[in-house]
């Protein structure tokens, strides 16, 4: 993959996070609509996309289930490897037994769907977003078990809760029934590919637009202030897709699976642990810069991560 394509790609989803910034601080986007459009996003766009991406791939006979079994085992190599190194990187870098569990969240918790699937289908045409999917479904059944577990050691024992009733969703559904259809080899009429196509596709404008919208809600200079977050941001953005290419390269037998593996470790940090830290009274305000700076900074380091490819 040809590193000037992807960062082709990045400016032009870096030019529509700045459609987000300046809609939202010429008041076109509130608090309120930036509620709406992602909540819109999450749950209407996305997973149209999702099930987009699989029907794409069944029309243009992309059925290779050798593809699809090298794809869930580096799924596996993936959050194995986050879970991991989130343990030393956490105990670094906090300053606190708060930031440290905020850390930890951040590092295994990337945004491997709300930036993910637009990056993935930028780069790789929207026939990838098919192996996306199974990241997002290990992604949701991890953060609502390890991810709650570790977001409640803030709390004292008798306030931890228990259960995974977060499972249950719009997106974990879709991408359930984006992998059958994918399994099943579906095929669908050209009013409902096309239904799926039109909604999916506005799923990279506007969940960009949201991403620039979040960052026009706090001032720049509480954004960009702390050594830690620049120094976690480097060790997540770059130090750890760079090492795992040289460690996996050569094991993949697809460029693809190998490609969006890579690409996934250098995803910012997911929006999600700021609200799961939030419920659990962790370092919201360093959460929220974390995801913020590497959201940011992704737009020059995916494409340096490129050149390992």
């Amino acid at each position: 993959m040809s590193v000037v394509l992807i960062f082709q790609r990045m400016l032009m989803l870096l030019a529509m996070m700045a459609l987000g910034y300046v809609g939202f601080k010429v008041k076109w986007i509130d608090d309120h609509s930036y509620s709406k459009l992602s909540a819109i996003v999450v749950n209407i766009f996305n997973p149209a996309l999702v099930i987009n991406g699989a029907l794409a791939a069944t029309a243009a006979g992309d059925t290779d289930f050798s593809v699809v079994k090298e794809n869930l085992i580096f799924v596996a190599i993936y959050f194995a490897v986050v879970i991991v190194v989130s343990v030393p990187i956490s105990r670094a870098l906090a300053m606190d037994e708060s930031q440290r569990n905020g850390l930890q969240l951040m590092t295994i918790f990337s945004n491997v769907g709300f930036m993910g699937i637009p990056v993935i289908s930028a780069i790789y045409g929207k026939g990838s977003i098919i192996y996306v999917t199974f990241y997002i479904l290990a992604y949701n059944f991890i953060l609502y078990t390890l991810g709650t577990w570790i977001a409640q050691k803030n709390l004292p024992k008798e306030e931890r809760k228990g259960g995974i009733s977060g499972l249950i969703n719009v997106g974990t559904i879709c991408s359930l029934i984006a992998i059958i259809v994918f399994s099943f080899d579906i095929k669908a009429g050209e009013n409902v590919a096309g239904f799926f196509d039109y909604v999916g596709n506005a799923t990279i404008p506007l969940s960009m637009i949201i991403i620039g919208a979040s960052v026009a809600k706090i001032p720049i200079r509480e954004i960009f202030q702390g050594v830690r977050i620049y120094l976690f941001s480097f060790v997540k953005l770059l130090v750890i897709p760079i090492v795992m290419s040289f460690l996996f390269k050569g094991l993949a037998h697809y460029d693809i699976v190998f490609g969006i593996f890579i690409i996934m470790f250098s995803m910012p940090v997911g929006s999600v642990i700021t609200m799961l830290i939030k419920e659990y009274g962790g370092d919201e305000s360093f959460c929220s810069r974390a995801t913020i700076i590497t959201t940011l900074l992704s737009i020059i380091t995916i494409p340096v991560v490129g050149m390992f490819l």
